[in-house]
């Protein structure tokens, strides 16, 4: 629960930043003030705000406008938000073209608005996640089976493997794929084995999978963790000495085995911290799509894409919502047949495409979404390590 109050806590702190941000703050409800000069930069005043610096000509010393202010920050879009959020969800297209084309104004900035759209989107998480207890017992017992049985398994495929390799004669051009699968599936079977032991249900000795007993010879495994970060994550197979051959890959298993809870928090972290990096990562295969379209600049490409990575966040929130409110089938259709029908909108009406340009760029724009999701998913496991 701290991990989720830490989130909805950035969520609202990023509400208060966007208003600052936007200029949404200022109370247009006070008086002109006549005379004075600014208390901000000393420029006579001629009106409600300062004409230099923007501050408001009146100042408040007390804790009630000081919370109304926080209210204010927090709710208060005035009639931006109200003409944007509509516009993103039915006219994306229209709305990206008139933000483009100056009307500034009338709509909030769309790095505005993803920001704090994408930390309202790990809020909802927060309220929304059904969270897994493998302290119980039921837990327990499933996750148990689960990974034993996967156990079981690569143990019976690394005896066949090696079976395989002894078979064959010296110098034979398989031995070395051979050797690299056993490789990979004793680190296979090292990291089932730590899985078990996170859990608290790896034995004292390892129990046999249920094979023949002209299989079971070579099958015995352990694994260390009490040592230090050099010694401590080696497996012991078949009397050999198995053990991760790059230190930040031992580091990272071993610290994630052992503190799962903190590990999951520092993922959950990275991701909201981070999420702003979807922007740059989508915008050169943006500019790949219209290459060709001189016209549209590097800044026409950035504000599509920033309301359209605002619209899944809003669409994500809403399935969220639906899952945890058993509509998982409702939910799934949203999932899959909104973002291609948005996406060719958006497309068709931010850069006057014909049909048949706005189809093929909205299947190109599905994998591109897809690449930088992936690369986004590895930069956030890559700074949580």
């Amino acid at each position: 629960m701290n991990v989720d109050a830490g989130l909805g806590a950035d969520a609202l702190a990023q509400a208060v930043v966007v208003n600052e941000i936007t200029g949404e703050g200022r109370d247009p409800h006070y008086a002109p003030e006549e005379h004075g000069i600014c208390a901000n930069c000393e420029t006579p005043l001629t009106g409600a705000y300062c004409h230099a610096c923007g501050q408001s000509a009146h100042i408040h010393r007390s804790l009630l406008h000081m919370f109304e202010e926080l209210l204010h920050g927090i709710f208060h879009f005035e009639t931006k938000a109200w003409r944007t959020i509509p516009a993103l969800i039915f006219t994306p297209g229209k709305l990206t073209r008139n933000y483009i084309a100056g009307q500034r104004t009338r709509y909030v900035s769309p790095l505005a608005l993803f920001l704090f759209l994408i930390f309202l989107m790990f809020f909802v998480f927060s309220l929304t996640s059904s969270h897994y207890d493998v302290d119980n017992s039921g837990g327990k017992a499933e996750a148990n089976a689960s990974i034993s049985k996967d156990l079981d398994a690569a143990k019976i495929k690394l005896q066949s493997l090696t079976a395989e390799r002894e078979k064959l004669a010296k110098g034979d051009q398989k031995i070395e794929s051979i050797n690299e699968e056993i490789n990979d599936t004793k680190i296979e079977i090292a990291t089932l084995e730590v899985s078990l032991k996170a859990i608290g249900q790896l034995p004292a000795k390892n129990p046999e999978p249920n094979v023949s007993k002209d299989k079971k010879s070579k099958l015995s495994g352990t694994i260390d963790l009490s040592g230090d970060g050099n010694k401590g994550f080696d497996l012991v197979l078949d009397n050999e000495n198995v053990s991760a051959s790059t230190p930040w890959i031992k580091e990272t298993l071993k610290h994630a085995a052992q503190n799962p809870e903190l590990t999951l928090y520092k993922m959950k972290s990275a991701a909201s911290k981070f999420a702003f990096l979807l922007m740059p990562i989508s915008l050169p295969f943006l500019w790949l799509m219209f290459i060709f379209k001189r016209r549209y600049v590097m800044f026409d490409h950035a504000v599509f894409s920033l309301f359209s990575l605002s619209f899944m966040a809003i669409l994500i929130m809403f399935v969220a919502i639906l899952s945890k409110c058993n509509l998982g089938g409702v939910a799934a259709f949203f999932t899959v047949v909104v973002p291609p029908v948005h996406m060719f909108a958006q497309l068709r009406g931010s850069y006057a495409l014909t049909k048949f340009e706005a189809f093929w760029r909205t299947i190109a724009l599905l994998f591109i979404a897809l690449i930088s999701l992936i690369i986004y998913a590895l930069i956030v496991v890559g700074i949580s390590a």
